[in-house]
């Protein structure tokens, strides 16, 4: 989750800090927002494995493998969303590359085509040197790396089920919008195509550097059951951020604007 760029601007006036996103998802990444249903626990899951970790437009890991539970009751949820870098190839200014986001929110409709959604994004790095608690403090000690953000959104019930959220970042200042789309083709009785992608704008309020950031992706999915399904896919995506958003060579320290990778998991539900 909550961008790297962002916070290497800011905490250049300290010392470099680790890489911090100002929503997954795709979650935000990835934030799953679960419809309303009747007052009984609904617990779904996914693992998945992506080859980058991109949030907002700007890499944080190499390949990752990235858990993720989801709890709906009513019309409330809670997600924690784990990603966990695989292999020596983290990137250097993060070390580590882990990340623990923690969502809890509440989504309800407003008529049979539009709902609305609101919740907070609480965003923890285990491997820093900072605890649990330990919120980023820009005129701080430079020791906090976690950080809140609240965000909100409509969704529409039609073809492409488009949303459009804005969140905002009270530790680092920062306020994004972000519009997603999604579609499945079937392609046989259990297997489909699924396409989706999204579109964001981070504006920093401190006076730092806004930019856009996108990103496409494209799954094969089959249905092992009516609860069960893998998935494997490509993505793209990236940012217009000066000097690049993305790693190209961690250990040369180059970077691009944009990349291409791939992913694969399993999604269930209980």
């Amino acid at each position: 989750m909550c961008s790297v760029y962002l916070v290497s601007q800011k905490t250049s006036k300290k010392k470099e800090e680790s890489m911090l996103r100002s929503l997954a998802t795709a979650l935000v990444l990835s934030t799953v927002a679960l419809p309303a249903a009747a007052e009984s626990l609904e617990v779904s899951t996914t693992v998945g494995f992506e080859s980058r970790y991109l949030f907002r437009g700007v890499q944080f890991a190499e390949t990752s493998f990235q858990p993720a539970i989801n709890l709906g009751y009513g019309n409330f949820y809670g997600t924690a969303w784990l990603n966990l870098p695989i292999g020596d190839d983290d990137l250097v200014v993060t070390p580590g590359g882990e990340e623990l986001d923690l969502v809890v929110g509440y989504s309800a409709p407003i008529s049979d085509v539009v709902s609305f959604d609101v919740g907070l994004t609480y965003y923890t790095f285990p491997d820093l040197a900072s605890g649990f608690f330990d919120l980023y403090e820009e005129d701080g000690d430079g020791m906090g790396a976690n950080t809140l953000e609240p965000y909100a959104g409509l969704a529409f019930d039609i073809p492409l089920s488009p949303s459009i959220y804005v969140y905002h970042d009270f530790n680092f200042d920062t306020t994004t919008f972000q519009a997603n789309g999604s579609y499945s083709f079937p392609l046989a009785e259990k297997t489909s195509f699924d396409v989706g992608g999204y579109i964001g704008y981070v504006i920093d309020d401190t006076g730092g550097t806004d930019y856009v950031y996108g990103t496409a992706s494209a799954d094969i999915s089959y249905a092992i059951s009516d609860n069960g399904s893998f998935y494997a896919g490509v993505r793209y995506g990236g940012s217009d951020l000066p000097g690049g958003s993305v790693i190209d060579d961690s250990i040369a320290g180059t970077t691009k604007s944009s990349a291409v990778w791939w992913g694969l998991g399993f999604n269930a539900s209980f």
